[in-house]
Formats: structure tokens, sequence, C-alpha cells
């Protein structure tokens, strides 16, 4: 199967969804999530795939889902998964994706968003370390599994955190203003506000789960 990529709009703070979706509606494949789809909905004259329980739109949102989507999975309210954890699974299922992004997963509900955040243990996402990214226009937060990775400076960004979701083990940065090299975390840290020195940069680690947070300060 052709690998693929995705973009998946999620229902939390939507400011920059619109903007996001356009500039990568074009390489990427839709899902919505729930009231993302609403906002695909609202974007798009089509879209691939709406998936989730629909607790929060109206019914007259609904026909207008069902009417732009080329797929609709409508799930139980009462189910073990969120609904953005079923459109992960979805994508991955029918797309084989090299990339899954995840627009709309900060703001909104406090609740959603830990639970997006705590996607990086999910076993889906633990495949993909890497390779799915939760994005606003002021940040890149992606989830890396223990090993070796090269990272490249997104032009827009400035800074650059190292946030253990656990203990970190040999954690080494280079390519940075501020190294470092074989550092132990016996507890969960945020490093945050280091720099590239260069374009790209190296990191490893060798146990542990690694948040790492490419961002802009908000200008009014």
């Amino acid at each position: 199967m052709r690998s693929e990529k995705v973009v998946i709009v999620v229902g939390g703070d939507q400011t920059d969804v619109a903007a996001l979706v356009h500039r990568f509606s074009e390489s990427h494949r839709l899902i919505g999530a729930d009231r993302g789809a609403l906002t695909l909905a609202e974007l798009r004259t089509h879209f691939d795939a709406a998936i989730g329980d629909f607790d929060s739109v109206t019914p007259q949102e609904m026909e207008e889902i069902k009417k732009k989507s080329r797929v609709c999975r409508i799930l139980p309210a009462q189910k073990d998964e969120t609904d953005t954890e079923a459109a992960i699974a979805y994508a991955i299922e029918t797309f084989n994706p090299e990339e899954i992004i995840l627009l709309g997963a900060f703001g909104g509900r406090l609740d959603h968003l830990m639970s997006n955040l705590w996607l990086a243990f999910h076993p889906v996402v633990k495949g993909m370390a890497g390779r799915i990214s939760l994005m606003d226009r002021h940040n890149t937060l992606r989830f890396y599994m223990p090993g070796s990775y090269v990272l490249e400076k997104e032009t827009d960004k400035k800074y650059l955190s190292f946030i253990g979701m656990t203990p970190i083990k040999k954690l080494t940065l280079t390519g940075v203003v501020y190294p470092l090299n074989g550092k132990d975390y016996d507890y969960p840290i945020a490093l945050v506000s280091n720099e590239f020195e260069e374009a790209e940069m190296h990191f490893s680690f060798e146990t542990g789960v690694l948040a790492v947070i490419q961002s802009a300060d908000k200008r009014k």
C-alpha cells in the first residue's frame, strides 16, 4: 500500500485551523474527528472522512458533515477510545500514512488537551514515533520513542523544547545552543527554550518517552 500524508482536525481551539487546512489540503488526506469534521465541512466542498460520536453537533450540522465527507463513521457515545484515537486508527488502517498532523488539538477543554498529550503512550502512536505531530500556528509537537533522530528547524519557529513525558536516560542534544551529553533524568522534566544553531540538530536517548516542541512567541 502506498504511504500518504494525513491531516486530522479535532475539536479543540479552531483559531488557526482554516489557514493550516488550506496549507495542507493539496498534499494531505483530510479527516475530521467529531466537531473537527464540522470545521472541515465548513472549509471544504469534500473531505476524506468524518469519525466520531458527534455528540457536539446539531442534526443540521450532521447532515452537512455526511454530505461532504466521503466516509462517515458514527461511533457510540459510550466507548473505550476517544474520537481522536479512533480517527488516528482509521488513518493508519486506511492510508498507511508516513505523516499524521493533528490540528485543533490545543486549547478548548483541558481534559481533551490532556488526552491529546497522553496520546504519546497509545500503542498506535508509539508505532509512529516522530511521524505524528500536534500543530497550531505557533507550535509543533512530536512524540519520540528511544532512538537517534535528526530534526530540521521550522523557519517560522525560534524555540526548541524537550519535554520528558517519563524519566529519560542518556539524553544527548547536539547542534543546539544548550547541548547535552548522555544526561539522565529520574523524573519527567521540561527542558524549554533551547534553540537551533544550524538548520538541523541531532538528539538521542535510550529509555523513556520524549515530546519535542518547536515554538514561536505569539504576536499581537
